[in-house]
């Protein structure tokens, strides 16, 4: 939701997203267990529990009532807004399908609706990022479409947009990227840097001390670094990566050290980057042109420029030491079935499905919202060629690696964050973070029994 070269950790042989297909979990399937255990690993897996509306046990509707297709999201204000309104429209020109949308954080959409599946309830269809596949996988919360979806309207995507688990597809999705990658303001910083060596350089010239009052109000670049995902391009750009082909973690190698330090140095040696920087204070300071560049994701680039940004978009920079560009992960967004949508009503959710990953809507999401698409067709159209932000989105696509399915990976996030951040608030080494993160990631994996 991979590795820049052949010996890295890899599950893509180092392929760039556009060229493999989303990565395939290797953590143990629950092979068919029963309800009640599937929701104990649920548990630990997700940590919530909470019902929705009932799914499994609905009858069809009285004649001349509309059947219900119940979707819940986790989509920007942005997409949450367009699929509101396509939903609006769709259901005042016909009667006999209903689509209800329902919008939830993340990890509430997650944990919720694992445990709603589990006793057979929740909505219809979910929509999310890739990654969440090993964890709905796993719990068998969603359903595979190899013999539900028309093989011609399969054929009809990328293969980053197909989501796979376990062999099969069980997700479609209507765009890809969930990115990061380097956003510039060319009144600041005509010229993007292509190095890392360069990126570096940038402390001397572009951080300023403005007022005179001996503290910067002006810096070179601003993201928010303490935050693991953001932290991943630099870790692949020295060579390391955060898994195995097996699911084990690799945090504790010489390469994580290497890249921790890299940070370090652009904070503590190069004064690039603020002593403090959380996804919010970096939001506002390159809004506000306070920042000549930030690292972050297509959620943020229409606010920087609703706010007077002229932004530009660049691949995150090479690390001339090792040869490797910085590379984020990357994640096709994608909707999947629940196993509780019953056989009468499994036609209209299969249908207000492929209405919502085919063509006509990826084309107006292209255009509208800067999406890349996953339908073959419309990438090849001239949706691409029109707007220049996405011809830049994709170039880092292009340079990007796909995120993991594997249900480890919310355990390696989770255990990474603490050690990484004492390591930023200078109470431990980075060699010391790097061995915190494998110890931590690796008890955890152990006590959700993913080992």
């Amino acid at each position: 939701m991979t590795s820049p070269d052949a010996s890295s950790r890899s599950t893509c042989s180092g392929e760039p997203l556009s060229e493999c297909q989303v990565s395939r979990p290797r953590g143990r399937r629950t092979g068919g267990v029963q309800p009640a255990s599937r929701a104990a690993l649920a548990l630990v897996l997700c940590g919530g529990l909470a019902f929705g509306a009932c799914a499994g046990a609905e009858s069809p509707p009285p004649p001349g009532e509309p059947i219900v297709v119940q979707i819940w999201h986790q989509k920007d204000a942005a997409e949450r807004d367009f699929l509101q309104d396509w939903a609006t429209n769709y259901n005042g020109r016909q009667d006999s399908v209903e689509v209800e949308v329902l919008y939830k954080e993340t990890e509430e959409l997650r944990n919720h609706y694992v445990f709603a599946a589990i006793g057979e309830k929740g909505p219809d269809l979910i929509f999310g990022p890739a990654d969440n596949m090993g964890t709905l996988g796993i719990t068998e919360t969603i359903r595979p479409l190899n013999d539900l979806v028309p093989q011609p309207f399969l054929d009809g995507f990328s293969e980053d947009g197909r989501v796979m688990y376990d062999g099969q597809i069980y997700g479609l999705a209507d765009q890809i990227g969930n990115h990061l990658t380097f956003v510039y303001n060319p009144a600041l910083l005509p010229e993007p840097p292509h190095t890392l060596e360069e990126l570096a350089a940038l402390g001397s010239t572009l951080t300023k001390d403005l007022d005179g009052d001996g503290d910067p109000d002006q810096y070179a670049l601003v993201w928010n670094y303490t935050e693991p995902f953001f932290f991943v391009p630099f870790l692949t750009s020295f060579g390391g990566w955060v898994m195995d082909d097996a699911g084990n973690p690799t945090l504790d190698t010489p390469e994580t050290v290497a890249a921790i330090q890299y940070v370090l140095d652009l904070r503590d040696r190069y004064n690039v980057i603020p002593r403090e920087a959380d996804y919010e204070t970096a939001k506002a300071l390159f809004r506000d042109d306070f920042a000549a560049a930030t690292i972050d994701g297509p959620w943020s680039w229409g606010g920087y420029s609703d706010a007077g940004v002229d932004v530009q978009l660049a691949p995150l920079p090479l690390n001339e030491q090792t040869g490797l560009y910085a590379r984020p992960m990357a994640a096709p967004k994608a909707y999947s079935v629940n196993p509780a949508v019953p056989g009468w009503k499994l036609p209209a959710v299969i249908g207000v499905l492929m209405m919502l990953t085919g063509d006509e809507i990826q084309t107006q999401m292209a255009n509208e919202l800067a999406t890349i698409p996953v339908r073959t067709a419309v990438r090849e159209s001239g949706v691409m060629e029109a707007n220049p932000v996405l011809q830049q989105s994709l170039r880092q696509i292009e340079k990007s690696l796909p995120t993991p399915t594997d249900p480890q990976m919310r355990q390696i996030w989770d255990a990474m964050r603490g050690p990484y951040q004492l390591v930023m608030n200078g109470q431990v080494s980075a060699q010391e973070g790097a061995r915190l993160m494998q110890e931590q990631a690796e008890k955890r994996i152990a006590d959700t029994f993913l080992n």
